[in-house]
């Protein structure tokens, strides 16, 4: 029986705004050369995402790939841009307070750096999830085993209890291996589909 459903958050709960974009405007370059630098900062990025480095010690690793200084408060110009593209899926919210009506724990299992998770806190993206679960606090990020392990130790559930939601792929596979049921997301509509469609087929087996 279905007990849980388990957010990613970036692009499923909340609108996705690619860092990249944001870089792009800091430095005012284009997300083309953006992209290039994604690849030697990559590491950085993670380590950003597990807490491990702050942003200020990223944006100077991307400031070394792109050859170019960093522009004077880049981290206030960085918050900024990221608070004024903040956008939920109003969908999705509806859809956490349906489940949440019908007695079904929800979560969020996110990779995300500190300063965004502030930004998500001053809107309220987290109230009313059961439990929250972010890399940044974990020190692990997705798709780590240990991080879909914490998860499912705070909501004090079995892997077959929970549904686990993702828009990418790669971090849909650990969840599996756990023996949890997966959504992959590409929009609300199908991910609220998909996830009563489950409901409904586990909790026939269970009668």
């Amino acid at each position: 029986m279905i007990k849980a459903v388990i957010f990613d958050y970036g692009g499923v709960i909340k609108v996705m705004h690619p860092i990249s974009m944001d870089i792009a405007t800091i430095y005012n370059i284009s997300e083309e050369a953006v992209s290039e630098a994604k690849k030697r900062t990559a590491p950085f990025f993670s380590l950003l995402q597990k807490g491990l480095i702050t942003d200020k010690d990223f944006l100077e690793e991307v400031s070394k790939a792109l050859n170019k200084a960093s522009p004077k408060n880049c981290t206030e110009i960085a918050e900024k841009l990221y608070s004024e593209s903040f956008a939920f899926y109003p969908e999705m919210m509806n859809f956490v307070e349906e489940l949440k009506s019908k007695k079904i724990k929800t979560a969020v299992l996110s990779n995300i750096p500190e300063f965004q998770a502030d930004i998500i806190r001053k809107n309220n993206g987290y109230k009313g999830f059961d439990v929250v679960v972010l890399s940044y606090k974990e020190k692990l990020e997705k798709p780590e085993l240990d991080i879909y392990i914490s998860t499912l130790k705070k909501l004090k559930l079995k892997p077959d209890e929970c549904i686990f939601i993702d828009d990418k792929q790669a971090n849909l596979l650990p969840a599996i291996s756990l023996g949890m049921k997966t959504v992959l997301a590409v929009n609300p509509k199908q991910i609220a589909n998909d996830v009563y469609s489950i409901i409904e087929s586990e909790n026939e087996k269970s009668i």
